[in-house]
Formats: structure tokens, sequence, C-alpha cells
């Protein structure tokens, strides 16, 4: 007799994150039902109430699986922004970069993939919301590297995230920030500004350089043909 495994639940949840969005309840259901088969009835309830993913955070899902490398140079920059805060404006700057330039790459890759399967813009502005808000806190990083995000995320709170519970607002009076704090802020807002308007500059010129190469390439290959045609007729001639 063949002893069945029992399941990987957590394989089987990256799994399951990892479907066509239309197919996720039946997904979702078939699983709970073999975990009833397996007497497993808790984790099969915790599995029949996992809902759809909205349909840019399953965008942003499927980047964490087929955009790999980009989702995790988003989630170091963005590990790197935290602690540049306490740092200094140049390693700020460059974390900023970092980050704009991965988070540039995801976003392009949303639309590509919103494209493919016939969803619209809105959707990729709320995932392009998603994936800048996950890179920058340990919950969010986690979900977002294992694709398991259930709902979007927005800067600064992040409640949205699976097993996070809202703290209650706090109504202390906020200290007056002095000129020191002041001056530092400053700093850093002119050093983030001057990371986007490099990282728009680069990107700028990653276009030109696109285009460029382009062309080049397709005078090869008209160089290529013609030197061919020119082989070609000289064969012929060739008594």
């Amino acid at each position: 007799m063949i002893r069945m495994m029992p399941i990987d639940l957590e394989s089987e949840l990256d799994r399951l994150y990892g479907l066509p969005l239309e197919e996720f309840i039946a997904g979702r259901d078939e699983l709970a039902k073999r975990l009833r088969g397996e007497d497993r009835r808790d984790e099969a309830e915790q599995v029949k109430a996992l809902r759809k993913p909205p349909v840019a955070v399953w965008l942003v899902n499927r980047l964490a699986r087929e955009r790999e490398l980009d989702v995790r140079h988003l989630l170091d920059a963005g590990e790197a922004l935290g602690k540049a805060q306490a740092k200094g404006s140049e390693e700020f700057a460059a974390a900023r970069r970092d980050e704009h330039y991965a988070l540039g790459r995801l976003v392009e890759a949303a639309r590509e993939l919103a494209k493919r399967e016939g969803t619209g813009q809105t959707a990729v502005d709320r995932a392009t919301q998603t994936l800048r808000a996950a890179a920058v806190s340990d919950e969010g990083r986690e979900l977002l590297h294992r694709g398991r995000l259930t709902e979007e995320l927005e800067p600064p709170g992040f409640e949205a995230l699976t097993g996070l519970v809202p703290a209650p607002p706090r109504k202390a009076s906020r200290p007056r920030p002095t000129k020191q704090a002041r001056e530092r802020l400053q700093r850093l807002q002119r050093a983030e500004k001057e990371a986007d308007s490099a990282a728009r500059a680069a990107e700028r010129d990653a276009d030109r350089a696109e285009q460029e190469a382009a062309k080049l390439r397709e005078r090869a290959a008209e160089a290529r043909a013609k030197a061919q045609a020119a082989t070609a007729a000289r064969e012929a001639a060739e008594p």
C-alpha cells in the first residue's frame, strides 16, 4: 500500500498564490478539502477563509515569482533606506537611487503583465504603491519575498499586512523639531530630489542607448545580408 505524504502547507500556499487569479478560489477550496481529508480541520478552515487577492496584489505576487532578481534588489534598497536615515544624506541618496531603479524595472514588468492579462493601469498604479510600501517594512519584505501578499499596502501605514493588527492611535503631542532636525530633514529632502533627478536622467540615457543599439543591430543585419548576397554572387560567377 502506497502511503501518501502529508501536505506541506507552506509549499501549497506558495503554489496557491502563484496561480492565475481566476484559479485561486478553486485551488483554495481544493487545498482545504485535502487538508480535511488528513483530519487537519483547523488548517482547512484557515485556508478556506483565505480571500482572493485584489488584482494589484496578484500582480505583485506574480512579479515576486517572475522577476525575482528585481524584487530582491527592491527589498535590499528598501532595507538600506531604513538604515540610511540614521547615517546621512549620501547613504540615503544612494539607497533612494537603488530603490527608484528597482521599482522602475518592476513597474515596467507590471505593465507588461497587466497588458498580457487584460488588466488596466489602475491595477498597475496600486501594485506600484504596494511594492514601494512592502519594501520598507520587515513584514512587507518577507511577504513580498515569498509572493504571499493578500492585501494592498499603502505607505506609511502597513496595517493591511497579513497577521498585523492596527495599533491604537496615540494622542501624545508631537514635540517641535529642533533646528538641527529641520536642517537634517532639508538635507534629506534635497538628496531625495537629486536622486530622483539622477535616476530620471539615467533612465533617459538608457532609453536612448537602447534605441541606438536597435539601430546598430538593424544596420548590422543589413550589412550581413549584403555580405551574404555578395558571397552568393561570387560563388555563382566562379567557373
